[in-house]
């Protein structure tokens, strides 16, 4: 069990930046917070938080009609778009296969009449 559970946390070390690039930023009047460890660049950090925090302060005042909650909501339509129209497509798939099925019992009905099967003529 020991072992397990320091595999894991060795897992989780490596997976951190050697360096110390992380960075955070604290919007004061709001009091939002804002940590940044994406890449081993200071610069690059502090680029990548200042505009977490900005979409945040933006989403906080705008609500609804801020740029990440309408990308969300476009994203959220799409998926469902795109959901509903896999189920469509199964459905008539499914339609089709009940189809065929129905004609191949149609199909394999014994013929009527005093001819023996097909199987048994030529004996």
């Amino acid at each position: 069990m020991a072992s397990g559970n320091w595999l894991t946390t060795v897992l989780l070390l490596h997976a951190q930046n050697k360096t110390n690039s992380a960075v955070q930023i604290i919007h004061k009047p709001t009091g939002i917070v804002v940590k940044s460890q994406a890449t081993r660049s200071r610069s690059q950090n502090e680029k990548i938080a200042r505009q977490l925090l900005a979409d945040r302060v933006e989403e906080l005042e705008k609500g609804d009609q801020s740029r990440t909650a309408i990308k969300a909501e476009r994203a959220k339509k799409k998926k469902a778009s795109k959901l509903k129209k896999t189920r469509r497509k199964y459905r008539e798939l499914e339609g089709k296969e009940v189809e065929s099925d129905e004609g191949e019992e149609h199909d394999s009905v014994p013929p009527s009449g005093d001819q023996p099967p097909p199987e048994t003529q030529g004996r």
